[in-house]
């Protein structure tokens, strides 16, 4: 008490103001905890009233989706052991006939070029000053037989990927 009365007029004044401030802030905090708590009581209880307890759907309607999906999955089971007896390998395909026939068609297309190089050849050596066209047309077929080379082992490169059986 000795403390109390010592203190004058305005430092009295001034801690009550400061009790009075913390007195104030903590009715404020409970009081909107009081509010928070009490509307999230209120919202759980409306939900609670509001709720009917009815299915999306009819209870045979969910049964027959049931069913549905076990008759569709018998359906793939069937259709997976009907795939796997109609397997079809490469070589018992048309394709690989087709492309055979391509592969000796480049080769005949190389032969026909190698033999039109020496026609040119023959030629230009019987006719005089004709060496610039030779050498024209020489780049030309040389050309003409690279790409069919290289057509000729794309060709065969497939031929060697496609003998894996297609399942």
């Amino acid at each position: 008490m000795s403390d109390i009365e010592e203190l004058s007029d305005e430092q009295r004044i001034s801690l009550l103001e400061n009790k009075v401030g913390k007195n104030r802030t903590v009715i404020t905090i409970v009081a909107l905890t009081l509010i928070i708590i009490l509307s999230v009581s209120i919202t759980v209880l409306i939900l609670k009233v509001l709720h009917v307890d009815e299915p999306y759907t009819s209870r045979s309607d969910f049964e027959q989706q049931g069913l549905l999906i076990l008759q569709l999955q018998t359906d793939v089971i069937e259709h997976k052991k009907t795939m796997a007896e109609l397997t079809l390998t490469y070589e018992q395909s048309q394709v690989s006939v087709f492309q055979r026939n391509l592969i000796e068609q480049e080769q005949s297309y190389q032969s026909f070029l190698a033999a039109l190089r020496l026609g040119m050849f023959d030629l230009a050596k019987m006719v005089q000053g004709s060496r610039t066209w030779l050498d024209v047309y020489n780049d030309k077929l040389d050309e003409a037989q690279r790409l069919s080379r290289q057509r000729e082992k794309d060709l065969q490169r497939l031929s060697l990927t496609m003998q894996v059986p297609i399942n």
